[in-house]
């Protein structure tokens, strides 16, 4: 398996907010076989090409896109402005079009590729004084119908919608709900969503245009 991790350029980065962790998991040896880090603002088109370019001159082909990217920033309707609108559209639902066009380019010569766009329940069920973030999130599952639709039957396009993701040290911050409210009572693990990820890319070979929800049961209440 090769893995290329795609940093985020302009003070936000794709995984986590540090400019060397791509680097830093690629020369500790943490991914198995090849990886590269490459810098990209993945919500620029220039930088996509680039991006997959470098891929398919280092690996030849490519087999899956994640598209991760995300600004989740709590904002009331009085204090948006169009730059921050702007911002976050850009990198929430722009970058998950421009990779997936690029991607898509090369998949569709080898006849065969998978998307993975991650969405979120926000973008099912609106967050109050998130109002750029649900939006664009609800974006992103239209967008991953719409390229399931065209991109069949050679490419796989499905959405992952995570609801509230602990991670570790998160619970010091105190920035969660209580879980009286998650059927499951507890918030997902980072586990939870790579292993879907995993399924996905690995085993379904027969869904696509699809959105699953991993919130706990959250989304019923």
């Amino acid at each position: 398996m090769e893995i290329i991790f795609v940093h985020k350029a302009k003070g936000t980065q794709t995984g986590r907010n540090c400019p060397h962790f791509c680097e830093s998991k690629v020369n500790r040896g943490d991914c198995s076989n090849r990886s590269i880090a490459i810098k990209a603002d993945v919500s620029i088109k220039s930088d996509v090409t680039y991006l997959f370019k470098r891929i398919i001159k280092t690996f030849g082909r490519i087999d899956i896109l994640v598209n991760n990217a995300a600004i989740f920033e709590k904002i009331n309707l009085q204090r948006l402005n169009e730059a921050r609108w702007n911002k976050t559209f850009d990198t929430n639902l722009k970058s998950c079009l421009f990779c997936s066009m690029e991607a898509s380019k090369y998949m569709k010569k080898q006849g065969e590729g998978k998307i993975i766009n991650i969405s979120s329940v926000g973008g099912i069920k609106p967050y109050r004084n998130y109002l750029p973030y649900c939006v664009s999130k609800a974006g992103v599952i239209m967008l991953t119908k719409c390229l399931a639709k065209e991109l069949a039957p050679e490419i796989l396009v499905n959405s992952i919608a995570p609801g509230i993701i602990e991670f570790e040290n998160d619970r010091k911050n105190d920035r969660f709900p209580g879980i009286d409210n998650i059927p499951l009572k507890r918030y997902a693990f980072p586990g939870d969503i790579t292993d879907l990820v995993l399924y996905l890319t690995n085993s379904a070979n027969y869904i696509t245009g699809q959105t699953f929800i991993v919130d706990g049961g959250r989304i019923l209440n």
